[in-house]
């Protein structure tokens, strides 16, 4: 499915300022898809080169939070789902990789703005990107779960 004029407009103006702000100053949006949401933005006289500094201290993980150091996160792996992206994060931190899913919340077209994505730290990139290569070839699958089932 291809994202349009209309599905994308129809998406931007679902989210939050913050959430729209976010993913237009992202640097992920295709062109056409760039475009609709400054259009939002501007409709909603929503200042499109704000700073992310001044992001909403919703935004702000709790400093007691068990949190992944977001200065150095790299792309790991990319998904056209959120659920193979939650399958490879928790996989990577059974294995003692911290990971992030990032774009998972997108129910429209979520390969218009990059897929869901699995960011891991820089310093855990190989091995992180071994587990995914595992799991597709479905080194982890459980026990009789590529089998083929008998009647």
């Amino acid at each position: 499915m291809n994202a349009t004029r209309q599905n994308l407009a129809e998406h931007f103006q679902l989210l939050s300022d913050d959430e729209l702000l976010g993913q237009f100053q992202s640097g992920e949006l295709t062109d056409l898809a760039k475009e609709v949401a400054e259009l939002e933005l501007r409709g909603r006289k929503i200042d499109c080169s704000r700073p992310d500094a001044e992001k909403s201290v919703a935004e702000e993980p709790a400093e007691d939070d068990a949190t992944v150091d977001t200065d150095d996160l790299v792309l790991a792996a990319q998904y056209s789902t959120a659920a193979e992206a939650y399958l490879l994060q928790a996989r990577l931190e059974l294995e003692g990789v911290p990971a992030v899913v990032t774009d998972a919340a997108q129910i429209l077209v979520p390969l218009a703005i990059g897929g869901v994505r699995v960011l891991v730290p820089e310093s855990h990139l190989p091995r992180a990107r071994e587990i995914a290569l595992g799991v597709e070839k479905g080194d982890f699958a459980l026990d009789g779960a590529t089998e083929e089932r008998q009647p």
